[in-house]
């Protein structure tokens, strides 16, 4: 579920830049940031800016650890993205790859009046739920905190200084280190690197900033600690995935997204501030969710069901297994926990 995590840190991203200028992505005309990675990803982070956002640097270098079923994955990262002139340039400097392309949405707030522009950021937040919470200090700086489904972000003058999400067991913080406002940045920092092979996104829809859906891709790589292995494409048709999604309608749940990554289908839904409920199908062959022996298992429906605890996750789980595609359809829910109610559930969607 690490794609949901980016999904949400993107919504606030998205309610912090439309909220500025356009002409500027922060208040604060240059600066540089040095983050500390924690969570379910370690490591650091460092951003570097000028013209108020219009031209960036950030460089991330960390390891993701994710586990499903009990099978352990960790995914290397040393990334580095440019921003420079409205073109963005991604680039994977372990696999030598990138994309690049245009910045999308960057008209969004064209002719709007900055009342507009600030009215827009705070309806946006508020209909997905989100809300500002308060004031607090980061590094010397006052804040202003604002939450959005189980994801928190400390930001000062368009600045994120710290940001807090766990969702479905997955868990990112990001924490300023130190904090350097108004520097002087030489304009050779928002130099793409050289050596890599950009791929051009122009051409592409892009949903997400930037070639956000590539960091959904997990490698992964063997760390001699528990066995990684490449999920199996699951069976069951994502046309069919999708219009279950789309049709879900139950106890005032919103849908926020629907996608196929790789093979694993995922649906986000929200309730208010508190209550998330996703969905994911994957194939039987990526392993046994009881291969702990903690789950209940029982029939309802005519479907093999699984209820519990599922080894190496926090959260309560429905598993619904459907024979005929080979597939799981795994239920996950920050609010509802009770086999009742996650029964609700399974028959509201009906998969």
């Amino acid at each position: 579920m690490k794609q949901i995590i980016l999904i949400v840190t993107y919504l606030l991203i998205t309610y912090v830049a439309t909220a500025q200028q356009k002409s500027q992505i922060y208040a604060i005309k240059s600066g540089h940031i040095e983050y500390q990675l924690s969570g379910n990803t370690t490591g650091t982070k460092s951003v570097w800016w000028d013209n108020y956002g219009n031209s960036s640097f950030t460089e991330t270098k960390s390891v993701s650890v994710t586990k499903m079923f009990g099978i352990k994955s960790e995914t290397k990262t040393h990334d580095i993205s440019i921003i420079k002139d409205g073109k963005f340039w991604n680039a994977n400097l372990i696999e030598n790859k990138g994309q690049k392309g245009t910045v999308p949405f960057q008209d969004i707030t064209d002719n709007m009046t900055d009342a507009e522009k600030k009215k827009m950021g705070k309806d946006l937040l508020e209909a997905f739920g989100g809300e500002i919470v308060g004031k607090e200090d980061v590094l010397g700086n006052e804040c202003e905190v604002v939450k959005l489904m189980g994801a928190k972000c400390w930001i000062y003058e368009g600045v994120t200084l710290k940001s807090e999400a766990k969702i479905l067991g997955i868990e990112a913080i990001e924490t300023a280190a130190g904090f350097d406002k108004n520097i002087s940045v030489s304009s050779s920092k928002f130099t793409p690197p050289s050596g890599i092979d950009y791929e051009d996104q122009d051409q592409y829809q892009q949903e997400m900033f930037g070639g956000m859906s590539d960091a959904f891709n997990d490698g992964g790589y063997d760390d001699g600690d528990d066995e990684a292995m490449d999920l199996v494409p699951v069976k069951y048709p994502y046309e069919k995935f999708q219009k279950i999604a789309n049709g879900f309608s139950f106890n005032n749940y919103r849908k926020m997204m629907v996608m196929n990554m790789e093979g694993t289908y995922s649906a986000m839904f929200m309730k208010g501030m508190n209550g998330s409920l996703g969905v994911a199908a994957t194939s039987r062959k990526n392993g046994n969710p009881d291969q702990g022996g903690n789950l209940e298992i029982f029939t309802h429906s005519g479907k093999k069901c699984m209820y519990g605890k599922m080894e190496g996750d926090e959260g309560i789980s429905l598993i619904i297994e459907i024979p005929n595609y080979d597939t799981y359809i795994i239920l996950v829910s920050s609010s509802v926990q009770t086999k009742p109610e996650m029964l609700q559930l399974m028959d509201a969607f009906n998969f």
